[in-house]
């Protein structure tokens, strides 16, 4: 493994990325075709499919830079430093299971227990992206649960970053301004990239 595979994780990723802004763009210029109850629902779908993406980059990102330096890793396993290969490096980090962070600053604390600086990417995001990604992921929970509790998170990040005081459903906040909300997730995950790759 070395770090033109990071590379890859970053093009593969921003090809998915860009897809789905293309696909976004269109859908919201098609003024009579499609019904905005439809954009709605198509702007929700989009938030999931983008939020899977984002979720299997960071996978990817954590486990290639594991595979390049493994050292802080078995620090943090306090097991003696060798070479872990590609399938070690899956097992220990996923234990049949997935990783699932809840905000960017979880999965930075995450790579800065087990990554040298050298090879930590996460560290490169900056705070105003990682609020906008951390905004996605508010929605993306959102839909996924319907939970009170994440209701709840949804409403204060209207609130808090919007100055919306009535619950709105994501569809109808993603839409509003001919789309600018939607289209900026997909420009903070863009720039997600963008930082994080700074470290090939």
């Amino acid at each position: 493994m070395n770090k033109a595979d990071l590379r890859n994780n970053h093009r593969q990723f921003e090809r998915h990325v860009e897809r789905s802004e293309d696909f976004a763009t269109r859908l919201l210029a098609a003024e009579r075709v499609v019904r905005l109850e439809d954009k709605q629902r198509i702007a929700e779908a989009t938030i999931l499919r983008l939020s899977s993406y984002w979720e299997w980059f960071i996978d990817q990102e954590l486990l290639d830079c594991i595979n390049i330096n493994s050292r802080r890793l078995a620090q943090y396993l306090e097991v003696k430093h060798k070479h872990l290969n590609i399938e070690m490096c899956r097992a220990i980090l996923f234990r049949g299971g997935y990783l699932d962070f809840r905000s960017v600053q979880a999965a930075k604390r995450f790579a800065k227990d087990i990554l040298p600086d050298e090879v930590n990417p996460f560290r490169l995001i900056e705070p105003s992206t990682a609020s906008k990604v951390d905004e996605l992921f508010t929605i993306k929970n959102y839909l996924v649960h319907r939970s009170f509790a994440a209701k709840r998170a949804l409403k204060k990040m209207y609130r808090k970053n919007y100055e919306i005081r009535i619950f709105q459903e994501p569809g109808r906040f993603l839409v509003a301004h001919r789309g600018r909300r939607l289209r900026s997730y997909i420009e903070a995950l863009r720039r997600a990239s963008t930082q994080m790759e700074a470290i090939v």
